[in-house]
């Protein structure tokens, strides 16, 4: 017994279209409870696609992930009477942590497309450094606020791209390991 699944797509970026068959052979015993059990295994397999999340509200709801989470991290390090340049650099680990975890996401779990995972991390991340040191300018007070406002958006774009790449790389490598 042959069961087969086919399925077309088009592919809106280049506009080719594509076909994806799935063959399965099973030795039929005549016996037609075991078909439909097997037809509705069948059904189940699914290959994997991207996730279908709208890119808007995934930046919308990163950038509020990183503001309450930096300003929670700064508060706690006021509160713990760290220097400045201590919040400074744990407020850098942090970001560091939140971008691979983020890009891990976006890239091996929901199966983002490379642009897509790259738009919306630059989005979100530019946006929130920019709130950040605005915030930070009217709190703090002091020249260094005013340079991080310029500088900080440059470093974390340059984070972006190399982290990015390292798990666009992983991820090829896993695909191929799949196949």
């Amino acid at each position: 017994m042959l069961i087969k699944t086919t399925k077309h797509e088009k592919d809106p970026q280049n506009g080719l279209e594509m076909e994806e068959s799935t063959e399965i052979w099973v030795a039929d015993f005549g016996n037609h409870e075991l078909e439909q059990e097997l037809r509705q295994e069948v059904s189940k397999i699914r290959s994997r696609s991207e996730a279908n999340f709208s890119w808007i509200f995934v930046s919308v709801v990163l950038l509020v992930f990183v503001i309450v989470t930096e300003l929670a991290l700064r508060q706690a390090g006021l509160a713990m009477f760290w220097p400045e340049k201590q919040i400074f650099w744990a407020t850098w680990l942090w970001r560091l942590v939140v971008i691979l975890v983020w890009l891990y996401l976006a890239r091996l779990r929901w199966l983002f497309s490379q642009e897509k995972m790259f738009i919306t991390t630059i989005i979100s991340y530019v946006a929130a450094i920019i709130v950040l040191g605005v915030i930070k300018i009217i709190y703090i007070r002091s020249v260094w606020a005013w340079l991080n406002l310029l500088v900080e958006p440059v470093w974390v774009i340059i984070l972006i791209f190399l982290l990015g790449a390292l798990i666009i790389k992983y991820s090829n490598k896993k695909n191929l390991r799949l196949r």
